[in-house]
This record gives structure tokens, C-alpha cells and sequence, in this order.
């Protein structure tokens, strides 16, 4: 009796085994499942972002008080590569295609009036962008601002950045400029004014209005795909 015994639990044993390594073996299968589908998002998500329109940045920017501009190309680079890390995912990108200096007094902007002033100076089919030495809150005088997207005469949108912007302003000013017209409130939200040094994002909500405006822009012809730079032979 002791030696069947002795038999049946082994057997027992031995079947538990079994089962837990198939459980372990299904485990690490459906864990394989699992990174070759985030693989596959991945380059799905690249190549998507690699045929998406590129959509054409005029830049203004002001001079400061010896005549220099208020930025320099690797700024104003900074910005729109921190755009794209943004948009690009989601079928849009930016590239600058046009230059031209921001005569004065458009070079300070302190009232309503200031930004409207800029609309004459807009180009049409592209994202006009004004880079100014101070942006003064039309609603709270005496508190300046890094960037805002404007509407301006007409209904012409534009968007106007302080020198002082940080490098993801232009990407902010963009959500709005592509129809994400409420600040978030959520922290690190790339709509929301407050940081805590953690990733920044966008939600399924924003996502989809910047898709839906992209898709609206190229329908309308209110932005144009430039595509990317060529060289002429």
C-alpha cells in the first residue's frame, strides 16, 4: 500500500509539473504574441509617419535692438522637430519653406490690435508662424506669453511665438491651430500649461481632431503638402 501510494504521488507530481510548465510555455508564447504585435505597431506607426504630408512653415522673425534676429535657426529647428516628434505618428509634419524678417512694429505684440496688424502679412496655403521678441496677454496686461495661436482678420489663423518659448510651444500652439481650441488641465498634456518633468502627451480625443483637421486642410486646399525637400539638378 505504502509503495502505490508512493506511485500515485509521483504521478501527481509529475502531472502537476506538466501543466505548469505548458502554462510557462503558453505564458511566454502569448508574451511573444505580444512584442511582435507592439513590433508590428511600431513600424506601422513609422511608416505612417514617413507618408504623411508635410505640411509648409513661413517664418517671420523679428530683430532685436542691433539689428540681429531674435533667433537662431537651431531654435526655430528645435521647435518644429519637436512638433513632428508629435504630429508625425498621427499623419502630419511640418517643414520650414519660407523665411522673411518681421519689420517693425510688429516686433512686440501688447494688444489685440498688435496681432491683428499681422494678418496682411500672411501667405496663403501655408502655417504662418511669427517669432517676437515680447508677447504681452491681450486679457491679462502685464503677463507675457510664449506662443498663441491667433485668429485674425478674416478668420486667417496664425501663430505667434516669444523668443523666450520653450521647445515644445510650437507643438502647443499647433494642437490649436489643428482644432484643439481648450487648454487641458491634465498635467504633462501637451494642451496644458502645466509640467512636472514626466512624458508629454496627447489624448484619443485630441489625436483624432488633429486627424480629422489634417484630413479637412488637404480637402479644402487651406494647407498644401509640400513634401519633402528636393534638389534641383
Amino acid at each position: 500500500m505504502a509503495l502505490a501510494s508512493a506511485g500515485r504521488t509521483g504521478a501527481v507530481l509529475a502531472a502537476r509539473a506538466t501543466r505548469r510548465g505548458a502554462k510557462a510555455a503558453a505564458v511566454r508564447a502569448f508574451g511573444g504574441l505580444l512584442a511582435a504585435g507592439a513590433l508590428v505597431l511600431a513600424f506601422a506607426g513609422e511608416a505612417a509617419a514617413e507618408e504623411a504630408p508635410i505640411f509648409g512653415l513661413a517664418i517671420a522673425i523679428a530683430r532685436d535692438e542691433k539689428g540681429e534676429r531674435v533667433v537662431d535657426d537651431a531654435w526655430v529647428q528645435r521647435q518644429i522637430d519637436d512638433a513632428n516628434g508629435f504630429f508625425a505618428p498621427l499623419g502630419a509634419r511640418f517643414r520650414w519653406t519660407m523665411e522673411k524678417p518681421l519689420a517693425e512694429p510688429h516686433g512686440e505684440l501688447h494688444t489685440r490690435a498688435d496681432r491683428n496688424a499681422l494678418t496682411p502679412l500672411t501667405e496663403a496655403n501655408a502655417i504662418d508662424v511669427f517669432v517676437v521678441r515680447a508677447l504681452e496677454d491681450v486679457d491679462e496686461p502685464g503677463r507675457y506669453r510664449m506662443g498663441v495661436c491667433w485668429t485674425g482678420r478674416g478668420g486667417k489663423r496664425f501663430i505667434v511665438l516669444a523668443r523666450t518659448a520653450r521647445p515644445t510651444v510650437l507643438a502647443h500652439e499647433l494642437g490649436h491651430f489643428f482644432g484643439n481650441r481648450q487648454h487641458s488641465t491634465v498635467v504633462n498634456n501637451l494642451m496644458s500649461y502645466t509640467r512636472d518633468g514626466g512624458t508629454v502627451f496627447l489624448d484619443a480625443r485630441q489625436i483624432a481632431t488633429i486627424q480629422r483637421s489634417t484630413r479637412s486642410f488637404l480637402e479644402t486646399g487651406r494647407l498644401v503638402d509640400v513634401g519633402p525637400p528636393r534638389r534641383l539638378r
